[in-house]
């Protein structure tokens, strides 16, 4: 198999779906597609551009991230073979895991893969004037707004799928039986 950054985009926006119902939820797509193309669009009305002070902590910030996600997605690959790697039988449980390894994977090359299109964006501000730097500005500042939205839908849930999997940890152990909360896919 070739590997694709595309493959990440794939995976990531198939991470966006209602766990119960298995449905992509068009909410979802608004609040980090919609969204922040609007922003953009009222950026350009409003003619913004970012000072170079900006757009120079901007660009270390996302640099920053894009070797955070990279180290992510390292320790989440040597999780998923160590764990491979000791034959997990075939149930529910197993499945579960590995299906948030894999989403986790994906969200964190996603964000990766955002940062670095940022991170480009930036220099290209950097190194442009006029009608460009604008335009660049305010997609900088869009592709900006996007991440920090699904940065904050994805450890929304993995807070989530921690705190129900602690409660079941809990209501399996000897003190008796705790109602779980639900995993949700998103804020």
């Amino acid at each position: 198999m070739k590997a694709s950054p595309w493959q990440l985009v794939v995976a990531h926006y198939r991470t966006l779906r209602d766990r119960r119902t298995d449905e992509s939820r068009w909410q979802d797509y608004v609040l980090f597609l919609l969204f922040p193309a609007l922003v953009y669009a009222g950026f350009c009305v409003l003619r913004v551009r970012l000072p170079e002070g900006a757009a120079a902590g901007l660009l270390t910030a996302a640099g920053v991230l894009s070797a955070f996600f990279f180290g992510v997605m390292l320790a989440v690959a040597q999780r998923s073979l160590d764990w491979a790697d000791t034959r997990p039988p075939r149930g529910k449980d197993t499945a579960w895991q590995a299906d948030f390894l894999t989403e986790i994977a994906a969200n964190a090359g996603y964000a990766g893969l955002v940062s670095i299109a940022v991170a480009a964006v930036l220099v290209s501000v950097l190194v442009t004037s006029g009608e460009a730097a604008v335009l660049l500005s305010c997609l900088a500042l869009a592709l900006s707004l996007h991440l920090a939205l699904m940065l904050g839908m994805v450890l929304a849930r993995i807070y989530a799928i921690t705190a129900n999997r602690l409660v079941k940890a809990k209501a399996d152990g000897p003190t008796g039986t705790v109602t779980p909360l639900r995993d949700r896919d998103a804020v």
